[in-house]
């Protein structure tokens, strides 16, 4: 079994052309718009993510559960300059069954200030699936459980150019208090070269460093903890014609803890990580394939990880997963509603178990302007 699978992965990445390293996530990614005609107008926005993720995970790993529910984020909006944007709001998060009205309320406030291809974020952060990181990296989930982030992002977009630096700042505390300050910073940078007709080549770097300490707590229980995961990656892509691309892409992390907590076996470990798909109109499929040694991501996805979450004691030196995945994204009816449907088998190489996940995402997006000032 696992040699028919190596074959049909090789065979797989020696036919496509595209490489992708960010999995189609763009339905569930958040993004502040600015128009320079709407300086002096007042508005309103209201962003809605009806969610149903369930994983049928079966590993010492990580145990499958369902994420079923929605979120509001109902934003005031005002831009002073045209280039500069205020928006303050809240997220509201509602899981069916549950005990409480709501699972989660959250503030949100952000000014965003945009010269040319620059971009800077001072607030709530167009965080969680936007920043675009590999799954291993980043929690596919953090879109339902954590898709608030606050602190500072300065970003660069453009047709070639794509550099996102930002800092999370997870958990205050006052002095003598008795817990762990938190933090998450991070960087994605992708440069975009043509190398022939509808064909393009992208390296990119990605790096995230998670901390755990401070200096006024009095916890000392918790230990100070500096982790860091790199990623080194290198994507081909080439467009078939209007609606057929193919891709391929292939990636090498890395996992380092510079402190000296004890919680962990190892300090670092590595993994490398290839995609491969055809899209066709509204429709991925794509073979995925990781191998990770050693490999931690405190803000990882935890089934790509060694450290199980399910026994905090189990420990998988090494994980190989072959994952097949079709993600359908297709807006419905002409309407602000678009829907993203996915369904993800994944086999576990070295422990023969074949498990699956499947989600379905409806979001809405509507504006609506006030007035404008005279």
């Amino acid at each position: 079994m696992k040699r028919k699978a190596m074959q049909l992965l090789f065979l797989v990445l020696g036919v496509c052309y595209q490489l992708k390293a960010q999995l189609p996530n763009e339905v569930i990614t958040d993004k502040i718009s600015i128009n320079s005609t709407d300086s002096g107008i007042f508005g309103f926005s209201l962003m809605n993510t009806n969610y149903m993720r369930n994983t049928e995970y079966f590993s010492p790993i990580e145990e499958g559960r369902t994420l079923f529910g929605y979120q509001l984020q109902p934003k005031f909006t005002y831009q002073p300059a045209p280039n500069v944007k205020i928006e303050a709001g809240t997220l509201i998060r509602h899981d069916f069954g549950g005990n409480n009205p709501f699972t989660e309320v959250l503030p949100t406030f952000s000014i965003k200030a945009k010269k040319n291809n620059m971009e800077m974020i001072f607030g709530t952060l167009e965080g969680a699936l936007s920043h675009g990181i590999l799954e291993p990296m980043l929690d596919i989930n953090s879109v339902i459980n954590n898709r608030i982030e606050n602190g500072f992002q300065f970003k660069v977009e453009s047709q070639k150019r794509f550099l996102d630096i930002w800092i999370n700042w997870e958990n205050f505390i006052q002095p003598n208090e008795f817990d762990k300050e938190r933090f998450t910073a991070g960087i994605h940078s992708k440069r975009t070269w043509k190398i022939a007709e509808k064909s393009s080549l992208t390296p990119y770097f990605q790096l995230m460093a998670s901390h755990q300490g401070g200096q006024i707590d009095t916890d000392t229980i918790d230990p100070f903890m500096m982790q860091f995961n790199a990623a080194f990656g290198l994507k081909v892509s080439k467009q078939l014609n209007d609606r057929k691309s193919v891709y391929a892409d292939i990636a090498y992390l890395l996992y380092n803890e510079t402190s000296d907590s004890k919680i962990y076996p190892q300090k670092t470990g590595n993994g490398f990580m290839a995609n491969a798909g055809v899209k066709q109109g509204a429709t991925d499929f794509i073979f995925s394939y990781w191998n990770g040694t050693d490999f931690i991501a405190p803000r990882g996805t935890n089934f790509y990880q060694s450290k199980g979450n399910v026994d905090a004691s189990y420990y998988e030196k090494n994980r190989q997963l072959l994952f097949f995945r079709i993600i359908h994204n297709k807006a419905l009816f002409k309407s602000p509603i678009t829907a993203s449907a996915r369904f993800e088998p994944v086999y576990d190489l070295n422990n023969e178990i074949l498990d699956f996940s499947y989600s379905l995402y409806l979001v809405y997006r509507g504006d609506f302007k006030f007035h404008k000032k005279h």
